[in-house]
């Protein structure tokens, strides 16, 4: 590989940071199906080989994934490198690279972050690492208190995960059963 001249060719890291933040802090995302908001947090670095996304995610307690509200709410770094130049074939994990996204992205708070290896297909396939440092309701950094699935913390009434999907089931079954005994929607 030809070295970068530094004086003609900016960083291409350094240079993502800056538009990186700006758009995770344009919104949050809940972990649905990939919104506006998710789809402005991507970028591709085709000269690198990494295919990153930052965002501000919402919800791991809240839609009972986690029992632990410390989890709630967090910066996510997600990092899958390929070989440039290729038709994106799947390489391991950069570690310089990545260092260079914590440290930009995360700063001093680094020493917070979770970093969580490849748990779906996708993510053993392409060797898709996740980096997230957990916030307070205000966006500042925390160390949670706990592990996710330890209860102390949990207020009374929490649902898991299943349970709020069943009540959005129960929820959109009677909306369907009301729209339909009103006579609208009969042929």
């Amino acid at each position: 590989m030809v070295a970068r001249n530094q004086k003609t060719q900016p960083d291409p890291v350094a240079a993502m940071i800056g538009p990186m933040r700006r758009a995770a802090l344009a919104g949050t995302y809940a972990g649905k199906v990939p919104t506006p908001y998710f789809m402005s947090c991507r970028r591709v670095i085709p000269e690198l080989g990494v295919s990153v996304c930052f965002t501000r995610d919402v919800g791991y307690h809240t839609s009972g994934w986690w029992k632990n509200p410390d989890y709630e709410r967090c910066f996510h770094l997600s990092l899958a490198f390929y070989h440039p130049y290729s038709n994106n074939e799947p390489r391991p994990r950069d570690y310089a690279i990545t260092d260079r996204f914590i440290r930009g992205l995360y700063g001093d708070a680094r020493r917070m972050i979770w970093c969580e290896p490849p748990y779906s297909e996708k993510g053993k396939r392409e060797d898709i690492w996740h980096y997230r440092l957990f916030c307070d309701e205000g966006w500042q950094p925390i160390k949670p208190r706990g592990e996710v699935y330890e209860k102390e913390l949990t207020e009374a009434g929490w649902k898991s995960y299943s349970d709020v999907q069943a009540d959005a089931l129960k929820k959109s079954l009677a909306e369907l059963n009301g729209y339909m005994q009103g006579g609208r929607g009969r042929p």
